[in-house]
């Protein structure tokens, strides 16, 4: 491997791990908060207790996710500007445009969580309320800008490209996006999936030992109803982005099918994908189920993806060739780089179709992530369902062990599944950066990440860290339970009548 090619190793190493670290806690905060939201608003209609007591408890879980994220995010906006320069002028009128809308909302979040870590317990339940419903539609505004950001590197509309990057058009465009929307809506329902199982595994561990029941039991209610509600949304919004990227990203979307050819109308439930030789071994196969899913004929296998991805190479090289196809030519080098020993006696055939290839993303790791996730959500469903059933007998203690060691047992389950969907948008993205205008292999600069393993390995091992600090904070709090914390809050003293 040479030295370049080891740095990019690197830089998309730390930058995969790091974003990956960061995002255990995007969906976990985002699915508390609106648990908090339910249980102020279940407190201010009913006026029960439970609800106020169990809703300054999980506060105190959302404030150290909170926290965290908040430190594990800000490593990747320093690694955009350091590792990926190529990036960030391509795409920084967008960029600039888009974000812009977090340098508005950040303030205001960081004011509001303040107000209600701090000062919550002296204000009342209606204004706790609000404030709650504030930070939640502050939190959607945000992730919704991020994703959006995302969603436009995979499927770039708005913009004019130019040999200096991306010229923003219709900033309306970038936020109309189709792919965005179900971005936004796939990622929101599987954060409230997450912040359900979340909360269910904290008051399903307290059932099972009999210690704080009122908050455990009106948890459990609103646990397994939040559950329900955003795993059900998650496989629908799923199906509908997999069917955006069928329409926008054929080759990814026959990546994670291990579809080959477009004759082919069976649907691949699972199976051993071989890239070298273009089959499936051991395949388990729905006859004329890939029709189904799609609703109409089977899109474009990879087969015949990576034949147009050989077209469009070959336009690329010649002299006329206009400049929206300079992406494809720089595909073509890089396989020069990558086979510089042989390229000078391969024939530009076999060079065509070795270029060719570097545009198809790791086919079994997609399909085998795509699935996983599949699975864990169906899983997911089944267990609620079995919780929503014997609800009563779990809110009981004893007769309901065995189902609350199941809602325990799946906690990790949604951060799995969630991972596992990130692999595949962001690996099925590959090689590209922005999707068919700019490659991985331009967006970093190898002389700024050639810095060798052990920085980078300093900084992964700081932010697993802060991973660890958060899973002994929240053991900790569980441990204490829903009473005062050792240590005194602030209360604002209110006014005399008299």
């Amino acid at each position: 491997m040479t030295a370049e090619a080891f740095a990019m190793v690197l830089a998309r190493l730390e930058f995969g791990v790091s974003a990956s670290i960061h995002y255990l806690f995007v969906p976990l905060t985002l699915g508390l908060a609106l648990a908090l939201c339910l249980m102020e608003a279940a407190h201010v209609r009913t006026g029960v207790a439970a609800w106020a007591e169990a809703a300054r408890f999980w506060r105190r879980f959302f404030v150290l996710a909170w926290l965290v994220g908040m430190a594990t995010g800000y490593p990747l906006r320093w690694q955009l500007q350091a590792h990926w320069p190529g990036y960030v002028d391509h795409a920084q009128e967008v960029l600039a445009a888009v974000m812009a809308l977090e340098g508005w909302i950040a303030p205001l979040m960081l004011t509001l969580v303040a107000v209600l870590s701090l000062l919550g317990g002296s204000l009342g339940a209606k204004t706790r309320f609000s404030l709650s419903v504030m930070l939640l539609l502050a939190m959607v505004a945000q992730a919704a800008g991020i994703l959006t950001m995302n969603a436009w590197m995979q499927h770039p509309v708005g913009v004019s490209f130019e040999a200096g990057g991306a010229r923003l058009a219709s900033l309306a465009e970038v936020f109309a996006n189709p792919h965005a929307h179900g971005k936004i809506a796939h990622t929101l329902g599987a954060s409230v999936v997450t912040g359900a199982f979340f909360i269910l595994a904290a008051a399903g561990g307290y059932l099972r030992a009999g210690r704080h029941l009122p908050v455990a039991r009106v948890s459990l209610r609103l646990g397994i109803g939040l559950g329900l509600a955003g795993i059900v949304a998650t496989l629908y919004t799923g199906h509908e982005s997999a069917l955006d990227v069928a329409r926008h990203q054929p080759m990814k979307f026959a990546a994670m099918e291990a579809h080959w050819t477009t004759d082919d109308d069976a649907l691949v439930l699972w199976a051993w994908p071989d890239a070298a030789t273009q089959v499936n071994h051991v395949a388990l196969e729905l006859p004329r189920g890939m029709g189904l899913l799609v609703g109409g004929p089977p899109p474009a296998g990879l087969v015949e993806s990576i034949a147009q991805a050989r077209q469009q190479i070959r336009l690329s090289l010649q002299p006329d060739a206009p400049g929206a196809l300079a992406p494809w030519r720089g595909l073509y080098q890089q396989a020069a780089r990558r086979h510089a020993a042989d390229w000078p006696r391969l024939s530009q055939d076999t060079r065509l179709d070795l270029a060719a290839r570097l545009a198809c993303p790791d086919v079994p790791v997609l399909f085998a992530s795509f699935r996983l996730m599949a699975a864990i959500g169906v899983a997911l469903l089944g267990v609620l369902a079995l919780a929503w059933r014997q609800r009563l007998r779990l809110e009981s203690g004893a007769p309901g062990r065995r189902t609350a060691f199941w809602l325990i047992a799946c906690a990790p389950l949604p951060w799995i599944a969630t991972l596992s969907g990130w692999v595949v948008a962001e690996m099925g993205r590959q090689p590209w950066v922005v999707h068919g205008q700019l490659l991985t292999a331009q967006a970093a600069v190898p002389q700024a990440v050639a810095v060798g393993v052990w920085p980078v390995a300093g900084r992964l091992a700081g932010l697993v860290l802060l991973g660890i600090l958060f899973a002994c904070g929240a053991v900790w709090l569980w441990r204490r339970g829903p009473g005062p914390l050792p240590w005194p809050s602030l209360r604002v003293p209110r006014p005399s009548l008299r």
